[in-house]
């Protein structure tokens, strides 16, 4: 299958449509089976001759990172909630990244920051949050409290209910930089390969990596556009894509995940942006976890806490939404306990907002 023959087999913004919508282990396995998929086992990924076994014209389910034994890569998150809270930093990084190359395209020789808060001082005017109950001027013309629910828009976690007593599904979103569908193989589906030690600006946080919440979910999407503002974003398309766990069977002894690619070399679906415009996805990355595993019965309220202890002082605000209407601002327990000193304890009110590129 050439990259973007999915075109020519399903409805595209349909199929970004029933994707964003897919909550569900059961939703997830319909858009598989609408799809020309070659049924896992019919073909085994080797690492030396890739194509070896590849059946043209169909999507194959490929190894993330490459590797049959990506359960020590994966499996190794402790905690629930951290990964997670790596996906938000990710988010985070994919706002500053798209800052320094837009800062790049009017200046190459622009110094890159020296540390991620000098780039969120230089990028978006923000002090560290544990300044902000403190802060009385007015940035880039907003009050600082508005001016944080505006920047917090960029970035969403949502916490959605499979079913009544169900299990529950985990999407985050962000309209940062984004990747061209042509390196989402060797980025977001990538285990190990990172580009951070030469950015100073960036984060990183537990060393595990994001894909780590593949462990507690058995099936996950992803759908990510690069920013139209950006030169390599021409003919880069929306790169698509579905990962599944696979239990061993009784000839093998470990789990592995993989994800629907459309070349022997990894390439993930490539679906037109004009589907993407139909949806008004302009950027970003869009992924979800299906039947998150947090080994407890109250899911929101042990995200809400601990992403605020994990994220103790984020760079960055956010949002978390585990109701049908409201969600909560996210800036992190140092901005909590700071508020508290500076005003006293406050009546905490949900916001109705929804995930917008917002012009800061």
């Amino acid at each position: 299958m050439k990259l973007t023959d999915i075109a020519k087999h399903v409805d595209c913004k349909k199929l970004l449509e029933d994707t964003l919508n897919a909550i569900t282990v059961e939703a997830v396995d319909k858009i598989v089976a609408s799809l020309p998929v070659v049924p896992e086992g019919e073909y085994r990924f080797n690492p030396a001759a890739p194509a070896a076994g590849w059946q043209a014209g169909k999507l194959h389910w490929y190894p993330v990172g490459g590797l049959m034994g990506n359960q020590a890569n994966i499996k190794h998150a402790g905690a629930a909630e951290n990964p997670i809270g790596e996906r938000v930093v990710n988010a985070f990084e994919a706002l500053i990244e798209l800052e320094r190359e837009k800062e790049l395209l009017k200046d190459p020789q622009a110094a890159a920051p020296l540390t991620p808060r000098d780039a969120v001082r230089r990028y978006f005017d923000l002090p560290p949050l544990d300044e902000m109950p403190d802060h009385t001027e007015f940035i880039r013309e907003l009050k600082p409290d508005a001016y944080l629910r505006a920047l917090a828009k960029r970035i969403m976690v949502t916490l959605r209910q499979q079913a009544k007593g169900k299990d529950y599904t985990i999407m985050v979103e962000d309209d940062g930089i984004g990747q061209r569908a042509d390196n989402v193989h060797k980025s977001l589906l990538s285990l190990g390969a990172s580009a951070k030690p030469d950015k100073p600006y960036l984060i990183g946080m537990f060393g595990q990596g994001g894909s780590s919440a593949f462990a507690a979910c058995s099936r996950s999407w992803m759908i990510t556009r690069r920013a139209p503002e950006l030169p390599d974003h021409a003919g880069g398309g929306v790169g698509w894509t579905l990962i599944k766990q696979f239990r061993p069977p009784h000839k093998r002894s470990f789990s592995y995940w993989a994800y629907l690619a459309a070349s022997p070399e990894g390439h993930v679906p490539v679906l037109p942006e004009s589907a993407a415009d139909a949806l008004d996805f302009q950027r970003g990355i869009k992924l979800a976890h299906v039947g998150y595993n947090f080994a407890t019965s109250d899911q929101a309220y042990r995200l809400y806490n601990s992403l605020n202890h994990l994220l103790f002082n984020p760079v960055l605000p956010y949002y978390v939404k585990t109701k049908k209407d409201g969600a909560d601002r996210m800036t992190g327990n140092a901005y909590r306990l700071s508020a508290l000193e500076t005003t006293g304890p406050k009546q905490h009110k949900e916001e109705d907002i929804r995930l917008t590129d917002i012009p800061v």
